[in-house]
């Protein structure tokens, strides 16, 4: 059984002397910039003159029992980083003024120092690669080697300034000293040290709410890789090939959080690595097995955002018009339930039923119960089912998420209601409402693919009519029509009864409709709206 972790409070000075310490190499760089460090100087300053202590805050340690074994930082590598920065500005600038003894001890004690165990003069801290470099220049007193951008250096020249502020002549180095007595003896911590990475990584979830040192996804990486013991070759590919797919470590965060909600419900962010740890555990084979269900709904989930990605090669329906509703609406809510269909079932009957869960999903922005808690709950436990189900049907979805979609004469009042609505989401509106008119007539729909560069939305009465009684409605379904580009350039902000014969040779129906009008004002959007709400019903059906 794992020793518990010890929680100490200690002072940052004594524990520079009398630990080593390691930042990871997950860790990022040293990030403080030189308002930060300012900050940081000017609250200590402030400490000392009213002769007080200084809480730094909580650093979160994973112990290393072994003789001359380093504690590695999981949170703290900032604040533990400058500190050691400052002291080296601090012998500095002694060394300045001719006090060698005191910045010798400075040095040896709190900087670089003789370790018996270890039977070599080694550094009390170590900085991740991609900072040692340039911090082993500022130990060695070679601050001017170390490029003037590096964020180290701006960190050093900020405190060397400050302490010659304080200290601008040899008959005031007192009040350096001043500085390095508050640091070990009034710059308080709370110190956790845990005995594995695993436990550090709750202690750190737990007490670190700012998130400044680490993210979400680098807990779960390193976890992962932690755990992954002779399976960390490939554990540490997989994740590579997926961390790859996502510009920000927050989208690969929701990415994440999402295929858990797939397999078990709902999780918050801030339960999600604790949730992830529980069901993977410590196991090689688990973290394995895991990472690999990870990279095939990784697969899932890039599918969703391109219409054109190969994974939809050879399904049997069209999902383009499903995926780009998808995106210009933002349905991440049903992103969980998604993934477990295409999981769970084959790829063609997941594909079918994706296209009924947009659908309900336009049901369900018009009638305001998406976007909100109610959705994610209801499309999170919707997908656990999914998961835990031994035989899904699409009637078994419809059932799932009944709470959230509303009837025909709900959703008619919503639409008819609904208010402004983009272009890019007017575009794809129209076309299914197009669409459900030649259903209901008995024709063919359109050919054109509604979302191509040369169909544009057309506002029938002018976006800029001022009308005081008309600007509400300019925007609403009922007021946009599909059009040609070249039509629609045509027409710019000419009135009604000008631009009206540009809508007749129009492909799509609804808008060829609109010629035959003799006027427009507000009731005959308020009529037109009607009619759409009417089509609506057939455009996304209730089942």
């Amino acid at each position: 059984m794992a020793d518990e972790t010890q929680f100490n409070h200690d002072k940052v000075g004594h524990i520079l002397a009398d630990n080593l310490l390691l930042v990871p190499n997950f860790q990022r760089k040293y990030s403080w910039e030189q308002a930060h460090v300012a900050e940081f100087l000017a609250d200590l300053r402030k400490a000392r003159a009213q002769d007080s202590a200084y809480f730094m805050g909580t650093v979160v340690f994973v112990a290393d029992t072994s003789p001359g074994g380093r504690m590695q930082i999981v949170d703290g590598q900032q604040r533990l980083a400058t500190t050691a920065v400052l002291l080296i500005a601090l012998r500095d600038r002694l060394n300045d003024l001719s006090r060698n003894r005191q910045a010798q001890d400075i040095h040896e004690r709190l900087l670089k120092g003789y370790v018996l165990a270890l039977d070599d003069e080694v550094e009390r801290l170590q900085l991740c690669p991609a900072d040692q470099d340039a911090y082993d220049l500022l130990l060695d007193n070679r601050a001017d080697e170390v490029k003037a951008d590096h964020l180290l250096r701006i960190a050093y020249d900020e405190c060397r300034s400050h302490l010659q502020s304080l200290a601008p002549s040899a008959r005031k180095s007192g009040e350096l000293l001043k500085v390095v007595a508050q640091l070990e003896g009034k710059v308080q911590v709370l110190t956790a040290v845990a005995s594995s990475l695993s436990e550090a990584y709750v202690i750190f979830e737990t007490l670190n709410d700012r998130g400044a040192d680490l993210t979400t996804a680098d807990l779960l990486k390193n976890y992962l890789f932690s755990s992954a013991k002779d399976n960390i070759n490939y554990v540490r590919n997989l994740w590579v090939e997926i961390e790859t797919q996502f510009d920000r470590p927050t989208d690969l965060v929701k990415f994440i959080r999402y295929e858990y909600i797939s397999r078990h419900g709902p999780v918050t962010a801030r339960g999600l690595y604790r949730a992830i740890q529980e069901e993977v555990g410590e196991k090689p084979a688990t973290v394995k097995a895991y990472v690999r269900r990870l990279r095939e709904a990784q697969k899932v989930y890039q599918a969703l955002r391109d219409a054109d990605n190969a994974f939809w090669n050879g399904i049997s329906v069209d999902v383009s018009d499903a995926i780009l509703a998808y995106k210009r609406f933002g349905f991440e809510s049903s992103v969980p339930l998604l993934l477990a269909l295409f999981s769970k079932l084959p790829r063609n009957e997941s594909a079918k039923i994706l296209i009924k869960v947009i659908g309900w999903s336009v049901r369900s922005q018009f009638a305001g119960l998406i976007g909100a808690q109610q959705s994610e709950s209801a499309f999170g436990n919707a997908a656990a089912k999914v998961s835990s189900a031994k035989k899904v049907t699409q009637g078994d979805v419809r059932k799932m998420l009944d709470e959230i979609i509303p009837g025909d004469p709900q959703f008619k009042r919503a639409f008819a209601s609904y208010g402004a609505i983009s272009n890019p989401r007017a575009k794809y509106l129209l076309a299914m409402l197009e669409r459900a008119n030649s259903i209901k007539a008995g024709t063919l729909p359109v050919a054109h693919k509604w979302n191509a560069r040369n169909i544009t939305v057309e506002h029938v009465m002018a976006a800029s009519t001022k009308e005081e009684s008309a600007v509400a409605f300019l925007e609403t379904i009922g007021n946009l029509a599909l059009l040609q580009r070249s039509a629609n350039k045509e027409a710019e902000d000419k009135a009604f009864k000008d631009k009206k014969h540009l809508y007749l040779p129009s492909e799509f129906a609804l808008t060829v409709e609109l010629a035959a009008k003799e006027d427009w004002q507000v009731e005959d959007i308020v009529a037109r709206t009607e009619g759409l709400a009417d089509l609506a019903i057939l455009a996304w059906p209730n089942s």
